[in-house]
């Protein structure tokens, strides 16, 4: 009888310990689709206006959206987190200068969000993330996109 409990209780740490993983790999999968589908709502900001936000917190972004009847709310990290950790925007521009309004509007963007998979863990995530700015762009501050520091960052 103890022999079938100490089985029973290997298997059910093995299975809880699958399914931790599981949801690390379901939230970074999450997150990967919320920076798309906010890619989305900016790409409807750029046929509207010409430009891009040059909102520099999620939450300014988020008002900035709804303000223009975009989107009502943008999605959070699954996890909850917010600041650094959690989703961030950094509004670009190739002028040689970071973009402010109204002379030089931003034209490019950079959405970013922490994983919970390291890149050895999550190669297809990582595949395609940038891992700099590109060349010739300036931010409004300059994101970290390294995947070394599990940042996972997305342009259009």
């Amino acid at each position: 009888m103890a022999i079938v409990l100490l089985v029973v209780g290997i298997l059910a740490g093995i299975v809880l310990r699958n399914i931790g993983g599981q949801s690390a790999i379901a939230r970074d999968t999450r997150r990967e689709g919320d920076l798309r589908n906010v890619s989305n709502y900016l790409a409807t900001y750029m046929a509207k206006f010409g430009f891009f936000p040059t909102s520099t917190t999620w939450v300014d972004l988020e008002n900035e959206l709804r303000r223009v009847g975009i989107t009502d709310r943008l999605p959070l990290d699954p996890q909850g987190k917010t600041g650094a950790s959690g989703y961030n925007y950094f509004p670009c521009s190739d002028s040689g200068q970071a973009p402010s309004m109204p002379n030089n509007p931003a034209n490019h963007f950079i959405l970013r969000a922490q994983l919970e998979q390291t890149p050895a863990q999550a190669q297809r995530l990582y595949e395609t993330s940038l891992t700099s700015i590109p060349t010739g762009w300036q931010c409004s501050v300059a994101p970290d996109c390294n995947p070394n520091n599990r940042y996972y960052c997305f342009t259009q």
